[in-house]
């Protein structure tokens, strides 16, 4: 993905190459605007669909037709004219919408008149004792390894914590020939309480089904251990097993070669709380999120932030939100830009 040449300055530049900055890039380089898009991987795709165009997994239905969708996204991209930096490390934005970014060995400045963020999520930090062992890793970077390079961790496994991705994982990676022992779900009680007042609208999303899809493949071929209230990774030198205790009951061992941890996703806001975005506290996803109008303009002139970096929404509202973002910024440059109808987006 990586670029030859960039120029000093673009009319639109796009941080991120995931579902939102690819959909963004499409529109905004579809009118007629330079635009670039800036990512630190070496292919588009973010961390949803990493590796989507190289990735060695030659089995489809290991990672599903979800993740396969992703090279629809970077197709369009490339086809607008957009042009996609790969291995670009972008460090600083000013106000003055002056990019800093370390790219091909050197570092430069690159102007924009307009900024679109679209940095998606990281894993929330899950520290457990120890959880610095080797063989003990992030659920999403298990994931990325199998992506990337088609790797799955050898011998005995167990995911622990909570949230969608565990499940999707457990099922990747025994689709890919992992052995899974077990999955330590950390879900309060109390949560499926509150859950319950979203139930009737959610059976109505096509994802209500995929998740119970998911479980059933799962439940299937791995013990499920619920109600999981205390973790603790054991071992000298590397992860040797896995102690935890349960809710009115007595504590468990399971010995393991590699733990996977998960307690779901944040926004990553680094860079537009470094620019200065104004954000807010989330009560409802206990983060941090930036402060936006219904475009995804922010506080600063000229920035504007889409997909998960303005809130967990899941891949397929990253994409919308990404092309409504580009919608505002093609209006601002040029108010007859040739740019999508937004009632048709939203």
């Amino acid at each position: 993905m990586s670029v030859a040449r960039l120029e000093r300055a673009y009319d639109v530049v796009v941080v991120g190459a995931g579902p939102a900055g690819l959909a963004a890039a499409a529109v905004t380089a579809g009118a007629g605007f330079t635009t670039l898009v800036l990512d630190e991987n070496r292919s588009p795709g973010g961390q949803i669909y990493r590796a989507v165009t190289t990735s060695p997994v030659s089995d489809r239905a290991i990672l599903g037709a979800n993740y396969w969708h992703g090279a629809k996204l970077v197709e369009a991209a490339e086809l607008s004219g957009a042009q996609i930096a790969g291995e670009a490390l972008v460090w600083s934005l000013g106000r003055d919408l002056e990019i800093g970014i370390s790219h091909a060995g050197a570092a430069r400045m690159i102007a924009a008149r307009r900024v679109i963020l679209a940095t998606g999520a990281l894993e929330r930090p899950f520290p457990i004792p120890g959880w610095t062992l080797p063989g003990v890793m992030t659920a999403g970077a298990a994931q990325s390894l199998l992506k990337a390079s088609g790797l799955v961790p050898a011998g005995r496994v167990v995911i622990a914590g909570i949230g969608p991705l565990l499940w999707l994982l457990a099922a990747q990676l025994l689709r890919a020939g992992a052995r899974i022992d077990a999955i330590l779900d950390t879900t309060p009680r109390a949560a499926y309480l509150r859950a319950l007042r979203h139930a009737p609208a959610f059976a109505l999303s096509p994802l209500f089904a995929e998740g119970l899809r998911l479980m059933r493949e799962v439940r299937a071929k791995v013990r499920i251990i619920a109600g999981v209230t205390k973790l603790a990774a054991e071992g000298e030198g590397k992860v040797r097993a896995i102690a935890f205790a349960q809710a009115g009951r007595r504590a468990g061992r399971i010995d393991v070669d590699h733990l996977l941890l998960h307690q779901g996703v944040v926004p990553n806001v680094n860079l537009a709380m470094s620019a200065g975005v104004e954000h807010r506290w989330d009560p409802a996803q206990l983060c941090w999120s930036p402060v936006l109008d219904s475009y995804g303009n922010t506080s600063l002139p000229g920035i504007a932030v889409a997909g998960d970096g303005a809130g967990i929404a899941g891949a397929l509202a990253a994409q919308e939100r990404g092309r409504l973002a580009a919608i505002a910024a093609s209006r601002a440059l040029d108010p007859s830009a040739p740019v999508p109808n937004e009632e048709e987006v939203r």
